[in-house]
């Protein structure tokens, strides 16, 4: 009987894509996420966060689904993945199968939705980039002074470092494919987020089969209970699956 398996994906699946890292040298990290990533800076500093996760969004535009993507989707694996990048999307992962539990770049809603049948295409392809802010406020329905609408204006639709897990990001769904599964893969992640630690401790108290794959992986992870494999996703998938 094949094993019920479930993927918690990280960046570094991602990084063969060309997708910039979060962390380590030239990670996103370097440039102070914790300030820029927040919802008091949208709503503060709108400009600037908008002109920030545009670049995001640009340096995600012509990145390509890689094997660790493709044969995840082509196996049916459940995957809850932080990656907001889309690309599991691109590689035709049925939405049945893939919680995107921090958001979706190419995504926006209402600063004020609570469903996600209220999220809709970000349309980051209208940013006239001659005027950029002018065109960031229009596209996000913000007010020419900068002035941010609980009710009118639009968001993307991203987890925030001063936000928490809600439902517009699956997370009692994400919960649930925890506690079904029989293992756990962790792959490419840095384990330095609430909702890994958090599906970490589950895994080891439900004695869950726990994997981690990744070419250093953090301490956090070498734990009793805790199969370890230091080496790239795509290979890792290549002997697996």
């Amino acid at each position: 009987m094949k094993p019920n398996i479930l993927v918690i994906a990280g960046a570094g699946i991602s990084v063969e894509s060309g997708i910039q890292p979060f962390r380590g040298k030239d990670g996103i990290w370097e440039e102070n996420p914790m300030t820029m990533a927040t919802f008091r800076k949208f709503v503060t500093d709108p400009s600037a966060f908008l002109t920030w996760y545009y670049s995001r969004f640009k340096s995600c535009l012509n990145a390509e689904p890689n094997y660790t993507h493709e044969i995840l989707a082509s196996n049916g694996i459940r995957v809850i993945t932080q990656n907001i990048d889309g690309l599991h999307r691109k590689a035709n992962h049925t939405s049945e199968l893939l919680i995107e539990i921090h958001g979706c770049l190419s995504e926006k809603r209402k600063v004020n939705s609570t469903l996600r049948s209220e999220i809709v295409d970000a349309q980051w392809d209208k940013v006239d980039q001659s005027n950029l802010v002018d065109s960031l406020y229009s596209l996000f329905n913000i007010r020419e002074d900068g002035v941010v609408s609980e009710s009118n204006s639009f968001r993307p639709h991203v987890l925030l470092f001063d936000e928490v897990y809600t439902d517009l990001y699956e997370i009692e769904k994400a919960m649930k494919w925890v506690l079904e599964s029989d293992t756990i893969i962790f792959m490419g992640t840095s384990n330095s987020v609430g909702i890994t630690e958090g599906i970490l401790q589950i895994g080891l108290d439900k004695r869950k089969n726990i994997i981690v794959v990744d070419p250093n992986p953090a301490e956090s992870f070498k734990l009793p209970g805790v199969q370890i494999f230091e080496t790239t996703a795509s290979i890792f998938c290549r002997e697996y699956f």
